[in-house]
């Protein structure tokens, strides 16, 4: 009995390994392709916004999108190493990171020269690839909700649709705040050409 049951497990794990392998396989593809994933994803989105239309209602399966959608884009423009943006607590000034991270750096200085500038982009908490797969699999998810019934809650819509624009002032002002804490902007990004 022990026996059959650890053999079914085992073949289990070795089909959800053998999915996992086969996928990682196929999404590595992708990789180099950045225009034509980021085109994909806005016909996808293009798509949904399309079938919302046709069907209408489904506002709270949306809301929950665009809510996922802005924290992915949050944690794609915040540095790795400091703490989220979420986390940061208003009335807390002494919190554990304050001390370790008042100012990300930027140059390297090196032994034999004194104040070498040498410019290094920040290192981003979600990497481009996994923010797209991300978006890619929030939107079919969001898709696939439009075709199950007990996810069209009726709601005031426009309600719903101003708390959203609320939710995007407060997030960007607490991320303002936060660039201005740690001493970062969206474009220490980017490369210096």
């Amino acid at each position: 009995m022990i026996i059959e049951e650890q053999i079914e497990e085992n073949l289990i794990y070795k089909a959800i390994h053998k999915i996992r392998v086969n996928y990682q396989k196929k999404i590595d593809r992708y990789i180099l392709y950045r225009k034509s994933r980021w085109i994909g994803n806005l016909l996808l989105i293009l798509l949904y916004v399309n079938r919302i239309s046709e069907i209408g209602g489904y506002h709270i399966v949306t809301y929950i999108y665009c809510v996922y959608q802005l924290q992915l884009i949050i944690e794609y423009f915040t540095p790795l190493g400091l703490p989220p943006v979420n986390l940061e607590d208003e009335e807390n000034e002494d919190d554990q990171f304050q001390n370790d991270f008042v100012e990300l750096p930027t140059t390297i200085s090196n032994k034999n020269e004194v104040n070498d500038k040498e410019y290094r982009p920040l290192l981003r908490t979600t990497s481009e690839f996994k923010a797209w797969q991300n978006s890619v699999f929030s939107v079919i998810f969001a898709y696939m909700c439009t075709y199950i019934k007990l996810c069209n809650i009726p709601v005031y819509w426009p309600f719903l649709f101003s708390y959203f624009f609320v939710i995007v002032g407060m997030s960007i002002r607490k991320y303002i705040k936060h660039m201005k804490k740690y001493g970062y902007t969206i474009l220490d990004f980017t490369k210096k050409k």
